[in-house]
């Protein structure tokens, strides 16, 4: 083990320190979701995408032996956290399989279903807050639990969720897949 120790708490204490090391800042499509101010943190893709810019007059770094996908900001930015990321899914989820990851710092998502995720997705939430509870809508019935404890699986493209009001820091991380005919991407 590179990164982490193997304890959950542990590891969770010490992703949250990567994560508070990296800037996390909403792009437009979150800031139209819901807008969070830059200072505060923010919500951004890690991983791969097929807009080839970030702005119209600066492009993307090309994703090497993969056609058509760019990498985003923040995997362009901090090209360890790919491995930092799959030790501690290999450690605490290892039968998963994801090629993306959303990277949350204080954003409280709005009620939404993520239609093109596919299949599952793993939620884990880490910091020092209270409220923030993630609420998972299946058939009429809300779920809510907190992500700190454990580990959350579901489908977020069949299922509205969202994060309840929260007051101090909350960072999330969530594992997924949207690129159905990518499957070479899957780690």
């Amino acid at each position: 083990m590179k990164y982490f120790i193997g304890e959950w708490y542990a590891d969770c204490a010490i992703m949250y320190d990567f994560i508070d090391e990296m800037e996390v800042v909403s792009g437009t499509d979150r800031n139209n979701i819901h807008y969070v101010s830059p200072k505060v943190g923010g919500s951004n893709l890690f991983g791969y995408t097929w807009r080839s810019y970030l702005t119209p007059t600066r492009n993307r770094t090309p994703a090497q032996g993969h056609e058509k996908l760019w990498l985003t900001k923040l995997r362009d930015m901090y090209p360890e956290f790919e491995y930092v990321a799959k030790e501690f899914r290999d450690l605490h989820f290892k039968d998963f399989k994801y090629s993306q990851i959303q990277i949350n710092k204080n954003y409280p998502i709005p009620p939404h279903k993520d239609s093109k995720n596919q299949d599952c997705s793993v939620l884990i939430t880490f910091g020092d807050f209270t409220g923030g509870l993630t609420c998972i809508e299946r058939n009429g019935i809300i779920q809510k639990f907190d992500a700190r404890d454990r580990k959350a699986m579901f489908d977020g493209s069949q299922y509205k969720h969202w994060v309840e009001p929260f007051k101090g820091n909350r960072y999330s991380l969530v594992f997924f897949h949207t690129m159905k005919k990518r499957p070479e991407l899957l780690i």
